[in-house]
């Protein structure tokens, strides 16, 4: 949860492209039903059901632009560590108490990163390495979690268009049966006025 809020705060101009980007996933969803049932009709299920869509897909979508947007910036964290660690020997090993405190700095300028990289251990390595390999924790990290909104958001398409499949044909169903009742009721009186004609003649 408190990744999802870092996100938001992080790159509020996202949830306008996240949203943009839901609303043409939406556009989608309904050429699709279209194109697959060109007689579809829908209903106010149907509606709901491309409602809670267009939420869950806005959610998914912010959190996306979100993350591509941090991943941009993490250059900008790699040349803040090598800032940290350039009175330190290139060769030199990291302890775990340096190590500490070089997320620690790092966060206390990015909070936003405490939720990617705090916590890690990134001891064992020369001080040259630490600038690459942190940020490449942190783009490793970001990409996994933009993954796991892309699955999320196939789940809740695949979900939705069953669902909305099924209110579509109840409604189709209903209309296409209508005209035939009220065509067998037609034929009843014509049958019944030739048979009184034949009994006149």
């Amino acid at each position: 949860m408190n990744v999802l809020f870092d996100i938001i705060r992080f790159s509020a101009g996202s949830i306008l492209w996240g949203v943009l980007i839901a609303l043409l996933c939406m556009a989608a969803f309904v050429f699709i039903i279209k194109g697959w049932w060109k007689n579809a009709v829908f209903t106010i299920g149907t509606y709901i059901v491309g409602a809670v869509l267009f939420v869950l897909l806005s959610v998914q979508c912010v959190l996306i632009c979100g993350s591509i947007k941090i991943i941009n910036t993490t250059d900008m964290y790699e040349e803040r560590i090598s800032t940290m660690l350039s009175g330190i020997d290139g060769s030199y090993m990291l302890s775990m108490e340096e190590n500490d405190k070089i997320i620690e700095g790092l966060i206390d300028r990015y909070p936003i990163l405490e939720n990617y990289i705090g916590g890690g251990d990134f001891s064992g390595h020369k001080a040259a390495d630490i600038p690459s390999v942190m940020a490449g924790e942190l783009r490793s990290f970001m990409k996994e979690y933009i993954m796991r909104r892309l699955l999320w958001c196939l789940g809740f398409v695949v979900v939705a268009g069953v669902i909305a499949i099924k209110t579509i044909t109840l409604e189709n169903s209903m209309r296409r049966s209508a005209p035939r009742r009220s065509d067998s009721a037609r034929t009843m009186p014509d049958r019944s006025a030739r048979r009184h004609m034949r009994r006149r003649r």
